[in-house]
C-alpha cells in the first residue's frame, strides 16, 4: 500500500502571504510618488511647450502690428472669447481623462510692447507643487504659488526644479 505525504501538498503559510504583501506595499508606496512626479513634469512639458508655441505667434503678431495687445485693425489680443490669443491657444494641454490641466493666458501691458504668458494649474494639476509658470517677452522666468517654502531661496529651487 501507497501511502502519501502531506509535506508534498504544502501552501503558503499565512506569513509568508503577509511578508508578500508587506513586500508588495513598500514597493507601492515608492513607486507611486515617483509615477505621479513623472506625470506631472511631462505635463509640464506640455505647458511650456504651448507657451514657447504661443511666443512664436505673438513675435510674429508684433512684427506685423507693432505692439502685442491688438491688430492694426484693433481685434484684441486676449483671453476674452473673441480675443485672438484665447482662439489660438484655446486648447491647453489636458490629462488622460480631457479635462485640463493648465490654462495659458495673456497680459499685455506698457503700450502693448510688453506681455506675460502664464500657465495657471487647474484639475489634476492643481495640486502640482511647482505652481504656476510665467514667461515675459523678454524671456524672464518665473514661478508662482509654489510649495517650496517662501523666500528667495525657494524661489530659485522651485524655478530650477521646474522651468528645467
Amino acid at each position: 500500500m501507497k501511502t502519501t505525504s502531506l509535506r508534498g501538498n504544502r501552501g503558503f503559510t499565512l506569513i509568508e502571504l503577509m511578508i508578500t504583501v508587506a513586500v508588495v506595499a513598500i514597493l507601492a508606496a515608492i513607486a507611486y510618488p515617483s509615477y505621479r512626479e513623472s506625470v506631472a513634469k511631462g505635463r509640464r512639458a506640455q505647458a511650456k511647450t504651448m507657451m514657447a508655441q504661443a511666443q512664436q505667434w505673438l513675435e510674429r503678431h508684433y512684427s506685423e502690428n507693432y505692439r502685442y495687445d491688438q491688430t492694426t485693425a484693433g481685434a484684441a489680443v486676449d483671453n476674452s472669447e473673441g480675443g485672438l490669443f484665447k482662439s489660438q491657444f484655446g486648447v491647453v494641454p489636458v490629462s488622460s481623462e480631457g479635462a485640463p490641466v493648465y490654462n495659458i493666458g495673456i497680459t499685455t501691458g506698457t503700450g502693448g510692447r510688453t506681455y506675460t504668458l502664464t500657465a495657471t494649474r487647474t484639475g489634476a494639476m492643481a495640486s502640482d507643487r511647482c505652481g504656476d509658470l510665467s514667461i515675459t517677452n523678454t524671456g524672464k522666468k518665473t514661478v508662482a504659488n509654489h510649495s517650496f517654502g517662501s523666500g528667495a531661496v525657494a524661489d530659485l529651487e522651485a524655478l530650477q526644479k521646474c522651468w528645467n
